[in-house]
């Protein structure tokens, strides 16, 4: 008869299975063709990144630096460095490049703000002068008011989508409800059009 302590026994035994039979993968084995290995060292608490289309390596941190990473080397200046709330999982969460940035120096983050404790999604602006800092008084609040809950939960990737629109993963902040709610910002997968701002909502949105 097959027992309920059968069918453990059966999945432990193809658990252990599995593990003695799959090879383990060390740094002495090397790294696959085309790929290099560049440890670089200053970096705490770190949430995101993403190439900008020259190749500089942007990172962000959770207490709200975004750093760049150029030619191998972490600049000594942050690209920005914004006031967040940070407490259990808020802070500077997500970023993404505008798909014109190379003409109009736009790029997006998804932070929790210290003056509402709400998260939000901002725009900055490079530097006309030097790429490699924010112009100072640049952001523009894109989305506002997306629910930070108790400090959990809050989601936070943002990426532009094949389609030109910004796609914004928020969390339920702990409050699974949240995600089958059409009045609550989190809990969803939010598409919008920041360069239509601030009319940012796409009248082909599934729920306008």
């Amino acid at each position: 008869m097959w027992t309920y302590a059968r069918a453990w026994t059966a999945v432990v035994a193809l658990m252990v299975a599995l593990v003695t039979t799959v090879p383990a993968v060390s740094a002495q084995q090397g790294l696959p063709n085309g790929f290099e290995q560049s440890p670089v060292a200053g970096l705490t608490s770190v949430t995101a990144m993403d190439f900008a289309p020259d190749g500089r390596l942007f990172v962000a941190a959770q207490g709200g630096a975004l750093r760049i990473i150029k030619d191998g080397v972490l600049l000594a200046t942050p690209f920005m460095t914004i006031p967040v709330e940070s407490f259990g999982e808020q802070g500077l969460l997500g970023l993404a490049f505008d798909p014109e940035l190379t003409t109009n120096r736009y790029l997006y983050v998804f932070y929790t703000s210290p003056d509402t404790a709400q998260n939000r999604v901002s725009r900055f602006t490079a530097s006309s002068t030097n790429p490699d800092i924010a112009e100072p008084g640049s952001e523009l609040i894109i989305l506002d008011n997306i629910s930070h809950g108790d400090g959990y939960h809050n989601g936070g990737a943002i990426h532009f989508g094949s389609d030109g629109k910004l796609y914004i993963a928020t969390g339920d902040v702990t409050n699974p409800n949240n995600a089958q709610s059409l009045g609550s910002l989190a809990g969803k997968l939010l598409r919008i059009d920041p360069r239509s701002f601030p009319n940012v909502v796409p009248p082909d949105n599934p729920f306008v």
